[in-house]
C-alpha cells in the first residue's frame, strides 16, 4: 500500500478548466471528424472491446433509439465500471478519503451544472429531444468528467477515459455499443 498524499490541486484545477472549456454537445448531428474517429477508436481499443464499426446518430430521436436498442451491448458499460472501481480503489489508497470524495463531488457537481445547460441548449437548437434525454446526456457527460478525474488521480495515462472525455469535449456524445458498432452522436 502506498503512502497517503495530499490531493493534487493543480491537477484538479486543470481538469476543472478543461471541463469549463469543453464544447459539450456542440457537434451533435455534425459529420464526424478525423479526430472524432481517432478518439473513438482509441476509446474502443483501450477499453478492450475488439474491432468495432463506428456509427453515428444524426439527431435526438435516433440517439434515443440507439439507447433503447434491443442489441445494445452492456459489455462496454461493464468494462468501464470495472475500470472505474479499480481507479477509485487506487485513488482511495493514495489520497485522504474525505478530501478525495469532497473533491470528486465538487468536480462532478460543477460539471453537471455546466453540461446540463449545454445539453439543453443542444436539444433546443436541434429540436426533437425528449426532456429525459437531456438529463441522460448531461449525466453521461458528468460521468465522463468523473471518470477522467479518477484516471488522472490514479495516474493512469493509458485510460480509455482520456479519449472518451476528448469525444465529449469535442462536442460528441458516445452513446455506447449496439451490436458491433460504437455509436457517437
Amino acid at each position: 500500500m502506498s503512502a497517503v498524499i495530499a490531493l493534487p490541486r493543480v491537477l484538479l484545477d486543470g481538469l476543472k478548466g478543461e471541463i469549463r472549456a469543453a464544447a459539450w454537445f456542440a457537434a451533435l448531428g455534425e459529420p464526424l471528424t478525423d479526430g472524432d474517429r481517432s478518439d473513438a477508436n482509441a476509446y474502443a481499443t483501450t477499453l478492450g472491446l475488439g474491432t468495432l464499426v463506428l456509427g453515428q446518430a444524426c439527431d435526438w430521436p435516433e440517439a434515443e433509439r440507439v439507447l433503447k436498442a434491443p442489441d445494445w451491448s452492456p459489455a462496454w458499460w461493464d468494462r468501464e465500471e470495472q475500470l472505474r472501481r479499480r481507479l477509485l480503489a487506487e485513488a482511495e489508497a493514495r489520497y485522504p478519503e474525505r478530501a478525495l470524495w469532497t473533491a470528486l463531488t465538487e468536480l462532478t457537481t460543477e460539471a453537471g451544472e455546466i453540461v446540463h445547460g449545454k445539453a439543453a441548449a443542444a436539444a433546443t437548437r436541434m429540436g426533437g429531444a425528449a426532456k429525459a434525454s437531456v438529463h441522460v446526456a448531461a449525466g453521461a457527460a458528468a460521468q465522463a468528467a468523473y471518470q477522467l478525474a479518477l484516471a488522472r488521480l490514479a495516474s493512469d495515462e493509458a485510460s480509455p477515459f482520456e479519449s472518451k472525455f476528448r469525444l465529449f469535449a469535442a462536442g460528441r456524445w458516445p452513446l455506447g455499443v449496439v451490436g458491433s458498432t460504437l455509436v457517437l452522436f
